[in-house]
């Protein structure tokens, strides 16, 4: 373990200081592509120490990437001088005992191993097979992106709690470009990751773009109306990932959540199950512990419509009086741990899309979704532009651009009517489809 060789030097320099040491190492490989064809690929390479020391409830912070003994020990007494000039908090700390944990993070040995020109092919093969399934009306891809990330972590503390692991993740972000018979254009782009290659989630991907750029070509307007919602599950993955602050214990503590006081109160329908998990089972967020050195585990945030609490880095735990979930990240080696989500999904129920669909007389199936970034995480209040198609009797009616729906995020919660069995991740959040009883769209 490499930190021991730099903890001896903490150990001579920050005598009478608590001390956390957090390395992380990074291997990246690029690959792009349009319309089939290679456009350039690009490797990269980083690695970086983060240290914090604790004294009297100070707690100072810095980190660097030149790992040289005399660069170090200038940096260590600077972080001395820091950490004697930082506020006194009740809730900084370092975590005092290392929890058993028989996770592992998910490491794709096959595919790191597969040669270059593989997989640019596999990248190449993914943007034609997504064109020649959505023909006639596919016509192009503005990009293809795939990335492949090689990291390994290694965190060790004062209180001897230590640890090691090394991980992979595969990424994929595409466009498609459709055009109909009239000649209406349309643009839309997916994402997809996991740790494996091979769980990539390609024909998901292929299913999403076919569904929200060939499905909405030849728009028609629409007047402004109330009726029932279903949110595909990519769209509400977005709404999950979008409000999850409103569940995150740094919104607790500064008092910027509408959750605040209302553990075990009955927060949405009993269809919803809100869960954040850190051991799932090829989850990109799936380690043997956080950033801070607690064991990550599964947290239900959302217990069949009941709040059961927020998600606890172990500054928030000891400010709320509470346990640390396990939910202390980092950005990287150059940020301070915060509460955050690990693997944070809607739990699935039953039913396919066209199944919620045939449920209800008409619905407006929201595809997708912009000005995510306009929302209130704080109240949980939204008014979002979106592209829907509209059904009626099971049948579809018409496509919809320039959509407006309006609401907020925990109303849509607690108007839940039907959850599908359709789960799907976007990274890590992951959501099934969302019936929601009537709202308020604004058309064209």
């Amino acid at each position: 373990m490499l930190l021991k060789k730099f903890e001896n030097l903490v150990k001579e320099i920050c005598k009478g200081y608590e001390y956390e040491l957090y390395l992380l190492r990074r291997k990246k490989l690029n690959i792009s592509t349009e319309n089939g064809n290679l456009e350039k690929v690009t490797t990269a390479e980083d690695y970086g120490l983060g240290i914090r020391l604790l004294k009297d409830k100070r707690i100072g912070f810095t980190y660097t990437t030149e790992l040289e003994d005399k660069a170090l020990r200038k940096l260590l007494e600077e972080l001395k001088e820091i950490t004697q000039l930082s506020p006194p908090d009740e809730g900084n700390g370092f975590c005092e005992r290392k929890g058993e944990s028989n996770i592992n993070a998910p490491y794709d040995v096959k595919a790191t191993n597969i040669p270059l020109e593989e997989k640019i092919d596999f990248v190449i093969n993914f943007e034609r097979k997504l064109l020649e399934g959505g023909k006639p009306y596919a016509v192009g891809t503005r990009e293809t992106s795939f990335n492949e990330l090689v990291y390994d972590v290694e965190f060790l503390n004062s209180y001897g709690v230590e640890f090691s692991y090394s991980g992979t993740n595969y990424s994929l972000i595409t466009s498609l470009l459709a055009k109909s018979e009239t000649g209406d254009t349309n643009i839309g782009w997916g994402y997809k990751s996991s740790p494996y290659l091979d769980s990539l989630g390609l024909e998901e991907l292929r299913e999403d773009l076919y569904l929200k750029v060939i499905q909405t070509l030849n728009p028609k307007p629409f007047e402004s109306r109330k009726l029932p919602v279903l949110f595909y599950r990519e769209t509400f993955a977005s709404l999950l990932e979008t409000f999850s602050d409103i569940f995150l214990g740094d919104s607790a503590v500064r008092k910027k959540t509408a959750l605040l006081n209302k553990v075990g109160e009955r927060i949405a329908s009993e269809l919803i199950t809100l869960v954040d998990d850190g051991t799932l089972t090829d989850g990109t967020m799936t380690h043997p512990y956080d950033d801070e050195g607690v064991p990550q585990r599964r947290n239900v945030v959302i217990d069949r419509g009941t709040f059961k609490g927020f998600l606890h880095s172990l500054y928030t735990a000891r400010k709320m009086g509470e346990q640390p979930t396990g939910n202390g990240f980092r950005d990287g080696f150059s940020s301070l741990p915060k509460s955050g989500i690990s693997n944070f999904y809607l739990e699935p129920v039953k039913g396919n899309i066209e199944e919620l669909i045939n449920s209800v007389g008409e619905v407006m199936v929201i595809v997708d979704l912009m000005g995510l970034h306009t929302a209130d995480p704080i109240s949980g209040n939204f008014s979002l532009g979106a592209t829907g198609i509209y059904y009626k009797n099971g049948k579809k009616v018409q496509s919809v651009r320039g959509l407006t729906v309006a609401g907020n995020f925990l109303e849509l919660l607690k108007n839940t009517i039907a959850v599908g069995g359709d789960l799907s991740f976007y990274g890590n959040v992951g959501s099934p489809s969302v019936l929601v009883k009537n709202m308020t769209l604004g058309g064209i």
